[in-house]
């Protein structure tokens, strides 16, 4: 038997394999069962036996399965569709909490953007997951649950993930990595390492250990170019700083055609000047850096101002005078609050918070 907290729709296939092994169930199995699961999305045993795989499963396998815990699942609580054809689902856990998970369709790719903690404790001011302070870590089935119901809404098959929801991903890594490696197996989902993006606030200690495990693309929110201000806004800076975090990843030995994003959130007049964008440009400079600006997106109670459409060009151009290629990530749907920096469920964290006090 699997033993708990872990389910069957949450172990990578090697574990899988071994716990079948040890039912004396064949790997042939094991291998059935995570492509059932994973790659076509279905967590009934009794619907393994339909389709493709009905005269596969062996009698055997269907008894083990059968005596096996029933795998817990996640819900779908509301759907908003953003003018922009962006989809925000918020998604109900078993204990009631809440997370949020966004479907991005583009004319090229649908990005799913997906939480790992319910709330965050990385205090970043200018994000609204920051107010609703860290619950917990969602488990790596809670993560995959994310992508199985996203696959029923969205309105073409997803091609890129993006650890860019609510919560740390670092702090959480042990099951991001579990679920970033069942989500880029060829039996699975099948994502390459390429497309699937991991991004953090700058947990130094875990950047490049996480890349070591050569499942995910990395992804670093800078937002700033001097300390004084970085701390002001995103307090892990505090413990790594900007040439901690710079040295760390010029450590890593990228291979060729391999870069880390970098993030770069245009807050009005706090990181947004010239002399800004000199700084941003040396800093990257010796790594395989690309500077992806961000605009501002607003959400009740904050005091930050999004850069004006002018500033943001400037800032692009001087990036360029200063020999930096970037891009910009335009907002998508913010009408829902389904925008970089806006995913929160504040009353359900005030709740929880209330109940556990009791």
């Amino acid at each position: 038997m699997v033993a708990s907290p872990a389910f069957l729709h949450e172990l990578p296939l090697a574990q899988l394999k071994h716990e079948f092994r040890s039912a004396n169930i064949s790997e042939h199995q094991a291998q059935l069962v995570f492509q059932a699961m994973h790659r076509h999305g279905e967590l009934d045993p009794a619907h393994w036996q339909a389709g493709s795989l009905r005269y596969q499963i062996s009698a055997a396998c269907k008894r083990f399965l059968l005596n096996q815990p029933a795998l817990p699942r996640l819900s779908v609580d509301a759907v908003h569709a953003a003018q922009d054809g962006t989809i925000k689902l918020r998604i109900r856990t078993a204990n009631g909490d809440a997370v949020e998970s966004v479907i991005i369709p583009s004319p090229n790719r649908v990005t799913l953007c997906l939480s790992s903690q319910v709330g965050c404790a990385a205090g970043c001011t200018f994000c609204h997951t920051g107010t609703m302070g860290l619950l917990r870590n969602l488990q790596a089935w809670e993560i995959l649950e994310q992508y199985r119901l996203a696959r029923q809404h969205s309105p073409r098959p997803i091609s890129n993930i993006v650890f860019m929801g609510m919560g740390e991903p670092c702090h959480n890594e042990e099951n991001v990595a579990t679920a970033c490696a069942i989500l880029n197996h060829d039996l699975g989902a099948g994502f390459s390492k390429r497309h699937i993006v991991v991004s953090t606030a700058g947990v130094g200690n875990r950047i490049r250990p996480f890349w070591e495990r050569g499942i995910a693309s990395l992804a670093i929110s800078l937002h700033a170019t001097t300390d004084e201000t970085r701390s002001a806004i995103v307090p892990l800076n505090r413990q790594w700083n900007l040439e901690s975090l710079r040295q760390i990843l010029l450590s890593i030995p990228w291979p060729k055609r391999e870069s880390v994003t970098i993030a770069y959130l245009l807050l009005d007049q706090i990181n947004d000047t010239r002399d800004d964008a000199q700084r941003l440009a040396e800093w990257a400079r010796g790594m395989p850096a690309k500077i992806n600006l961000l605009e501002f997106n607003p959400y009740p109670g904050s005091n930050f101002k999004r850069a004006s459409p002018e500033r943001l060009a400037d800032f692009r151009q001087w990036l360029n005078d200063f020999g930096v290629f970037n891009t910009l990530r335009h907002s998508r749907g913010d009408d829902v609050l389904a925008a970089c920096g806006q995913l929160a469920v504040p009353e359900a964290a005030r709740q929880r918070l209330i109940k556990s006090a009791r």
